[in-house]
This record gives structure tokens, C-alpha cells and sequence, in this order.
């Protein structure tokens, strides 16, 4: 299948690489099938984009790419509406925000992304914890520091 992608162009992908969010994502619930793109010009991040609008694309990251603290707590209900029943299956992404600076890059922490790699079902999920942020910088830590 061929789509057109918003920092790509056109693509040829295997559609049985798309990912459902059967409630969307949040702000955008009409929107429910996408692909995830791992970027050439660095494995650290990944691009979410529409198949049903080309302008809506997200910038993700791994958490623990960035973040190695960083911890979720998803209730099962959760895991359960897209049918994890094992850490295996599981793959969790944080949009970015993007800015002209690096130093202004932003993540969201508090309400990642979540993908069963098996049955490629997605929701984006809002953590109970209090401790992270919509916005948590990705470039201006200090190394080794990893709080969050």
C-alpha cells in the first residue's frame, strides 16, 4: 500500500504494520489508524503518522532512551482495552514537542503512548503520577541526570 506521509513523501508500507487506537489519540479521537516510522537519520526517534490525514504526524521517542527512570503504572484495565497480557508485547513512545531550538525539545511523559506489538492496538494513556509533566526536556539534562 502507498501513503502519503507529512516528512516523508510518499511511502510503500505493509499494512499489517498498522496500528489501531480504537479510542485515537487524545485531542484527535476520529483518527484511528497509523503507522510508526523509525527515523533515518537517527534510531532515537520515530515518527506516529495518520493514514487518514497526511498533516497529522508525531514526533516519539522511547522513554528510557532519554529518561532511564522513568516508570509507568498502567492499571490493567488499561493493558487489557488493547489486549497486553505480558510486558513482552508491550511498546511505550513519548510525543515531542518540537521547537527551532534543541534546548526547548520537549517530552510528554505523563500521557505516553502505548502499543501492543503483537496485535499493533494503541492508546494513549494518562498517568496517575504525579511527578511527571505534559513537558519534560529531552536536551538540557545534565548527564546522569535522569530526574524527571
Amino acid at each position: 500500500m502507498v501513503i502519503q506521509t507529512k516528512y516523508f513523501g510518499e511511502m510503500e508500507i505493509d499494512s499489517d504494520g498498522m496500528i489501531t487506537f480504537l479510542e485515537g489519540i487524545l485531542g484527535l479521537e476520529s483518527y484511528k489508524k497509523y503507522m510508526l516510522f523509525q527515523t533515518p537519520d537517527n534510531p532515537k526517534f520515530y515518527v506516529l503518522q495518520s493514514l487518514e490525514e497526511v498533516h497529522i504526524c508525531f514526533l516519539l521517542i522511547k522513554p528510557w532512551d532519554f529518561f532511564s527512570h522513568y516508570e509507568t503504572d498502567i492499571s490493567d484495565e488499561e493493558l487489557e482495552a488493547i489486549h497486553i497480557d505480558s510486558i513482552e508485547k508491550v511498546a511505550v513512545f513519548n510525543i515531542v514537542s518540537t521547537s527551532e531550538e534543541l534546548s526547548e525539545w520537549t517530552a510528554n511523559l505523563l500521557a505516553p503512548i502505548v502499543i501492543n506489538a503483537e496485535t499493533k492496538e494503541g492508546a494513549q494513556i494518562v498517568l496517575q503520577e504525579e511527578k511527571y509533566k505534559t513537558k519534560h526536556s529531552i536536551f538540557t539534562q545534565k548527564e546522569g541526570d535522569d530526574s524527571c
